[in-house]
Formats: structure tokens, sequence, C-alpha cells
């Protein structure tokens, strides 16, 4: 398939799948004679792939890393030390994701704090600050003293 088609089905823009090729998060796909990129369903899986871990929060260093495991050759050229499926690969996979759930947590712990200080530093406001006055209601202007008569 090409770019286009590629991009489409895995819910991104062609210029994501390019710069994933750039940022070498996808091997550099096959062309035409005439030049263009040929993509395989195994790409559509990766591109698939990268898109759900960016919504988890993984950086593209992160992306990367979880990909040479099985798929991509490592920063020093060697190939992928795992089968993809495998025992090996599926618990350093998981030792990465548990990682970053840590992280998470604790950045969720690190912003309910900040929240509850803010909320706290709110209320003492409201109890330094007097009650809002309250508007006198509008002035009514009767209907019949804003007609005129003409006689």
């Amino acid at each position: 398939m090409k770019i286009g088609e590629l991009a489409k089905q895995a819910g991104v823009s062609v210029q994501a799948v390019r710069f994933y090729e750039r940022r070498r998060l996808l091997r550099a796909p096959r062309r035409t004679a005439a030049g263009y990129r040929i993509y395989t369903e195994r790409d559509l899986e990766i591109v698939r792939a990268i898109k759900q871990m960016q919504h988890f929060g993984f950086t593209l260093k992160e992306i990367r890393r979880i990909l040479q495991l099985f798929e991509l050759p490592s920063d020093t050229g060697k190939e992928a030390p795992y089968g993809r499926g495998s025992h090996e690969c599926l618990r350093e996979a998981i030792i990465i994701g548990e990682q970053k759930l840590v992280a998470m947590n604790e950045q969720i712990h690190s912003l309910i704090e900040i929240r509850d200080e803010l909320e706290g530093l709110i209320r003492q406001f409201r109890e330094k600050s007097p009650p809002p006055k309250r508007r006198a209601a509008p002035h009514v202007v009767a209907v019949s003293s804003m007609t005129r008569r003409r006689g």
C-alpha cells in the first residue's frame, strides 16, 4: 500500500508516517520504480502500535526501545534481539510498561498534591474576600410612558 492509504488506515497523517520514518520508528519502506513508498500490513500494525503507545504517554525514545525488542535494529545496528511475541520480548515489554505506569502514578500523585494546594489557596482567598454585593434590580420602565400619543 502507498503512504496515503497507510496513513488513512492507521488514523494518522502522511506527515506523521514520514516523521516516524525519520525518527527510525519504521524501517525504510520499499520503493517502486517511480519512487513511491510501498508499505506492508506489518508497517500498518507498527504505526497503529506507535499511535497507541503515544496515547499511553510513551515518549518516542521509549517507543523506539520497545520496537527494537522485536522489530527494529538497535542504535548500534544489531538486529532485534527477540522474535515477535516471544516470551523474552513480552517480559521486557512488560518491564518497560510497568516503569511507565510507576512514572504515571507518581505524576498523578504530584498533580493531586498541587490541586489540593490550589484548592486550599482559593478557599483562603474566599474567606478573606467580602461577599459579593447584591445588584439592584434593573429599572423597569412602563411601556405606556414610553409611547407618545399623537393627537
